[in-house]
């Protein structure tokens, strides 16, 4: 009797449960270093992003380099030490989250920015974390740890500082497409945490930036907008959008989803506006006003939230 009784708890653990998005595993701190620095490398993209502009470059050139050049360097380390094996189910995944999950919230990022301005747009993009928690709660049926939603909180509060309403402009089809962008990206990051569960983050990145590298040299041929580097000047600038802006901080942020929770990764990404506004007063000498430190300063709060111990 004893025997059948084991036979039937064996049977029922080895059936295969939906996957869950769990928000209540206590934080990694290598992984919260692996979120920060992909958050300041993805930061870096505005500064490399107006040289390139200076030179010539245009948005689709600028977005071709970023893309397929950093697909071309993580597949050139991937050939060099045969990185590149996956499961033929996890590579299908892997390209059609870079085709379509990594295109589409940068799509949707420039549409806005035609019908609103760079700091509304930001805004409305940095919303993700919230769609991010919502999901999760959907999926879950369970309700957030309260640390979380407090910083969940001081990070959306933080983001709604940074801006400057006085200079702001903006309508509704931008709002809109702002908020698309930001509630796609968090959809990105939700399918990469569960692909990520099959994959190695170094050849899934170079899988998934394929995907994305082959919309993007179709948009380029279609638009003939391509614009080859011919000084070190522009091929430095180039290196700069594919390795550090792009490549880098893709394969970081996948370390990082692989050690965090989903909801505490998305969080602390909020402190990329924040880094991206320091780089850019040291380096390219922007102005900083009063909101862009009191933004800094909730968001720097909510990260240290989130850094408290978990209970389950």
């Amino acid at each position: 009797m004893s025997n059948a009784k084991t036979l039937v708890r064996l049977k029922s653990s080895s059936i295969k449960r939906p996957y869950t998005y769990p928000s209540t595993k206590p934080l990694d701190r290598l992984g919260i270093v692996f979120i920060v620095l992909s958050a300041a490398g993805f930061g870096t993209l505005g500064i490399f992003g107006k040289l390139a502009y200076a030179q010539g470059f245009t948005v689709s050139s600028t977005l071709f380099w970023r893309v397929t050049g950093g697909a071309i360097a993580l597949w050139a380390w991937l050939l060099c030490n045969r990185q590149w094996h996956l499961r033929r189910p996890t590579i299908i995944s892997a390209l059609a989250l870079g085709a379509v999950g990594y295109t589409l919230p940068t799509a949707l990022f420039f549409g806005a920015l035609t019908h609103a301005s760079a700091g509304i747009t930001a805004l409305m993009f940095y919303t993700y974390p919230a769609f991010v928690a919502i999901w999760c709660w959907l999926i879950n049926r369970k309700p957030l740890q309260r640390v979380q939603i407090m910083a969940l909180g001081l990070a959306l509060c933080g983001c709604l500082s940074t801006v400057n309403w006085t200079q702001e402009t903006a309508n509704m089809l931008g709002i809109a497409l702002g908020i698309a962008a930001g509630c796609s990206y968090g959809a990105y990051m939700m399918v990469s945490a569960r692909v990520l569960l099959n994959a190695s983050p170094l050849p899934m990145a170079g899988y998934m930036l394929l995907g994305a590298a082959a919309v993007s040299v179709g948009i380029s041929l279609r638009q003939h907008q391509f614009l080859m580097p011919a000084t070190w000047q522009q091929m430095g600038i180039a290196f700069g959008l594919a390795v550090v802006a792009t490549a880098l901080p893709i394969v970081l942020l996948y370390n990082g989803l692989r050690r965090l929770d989903i909801v505490p990764a998305s969080i602390l990404s909020t402190v990329e506006p924040m880094l991206a506004t320091l780089m850019g007063c040291l380096l390219l000498r922007e102005s900083l006003w009063a909101g862009q430190l009191i933004g800094g300063a909730l968001i720097l709060t909510s990260t240290i939230l989130l850094q408290l111990r978990l209970r389950r």
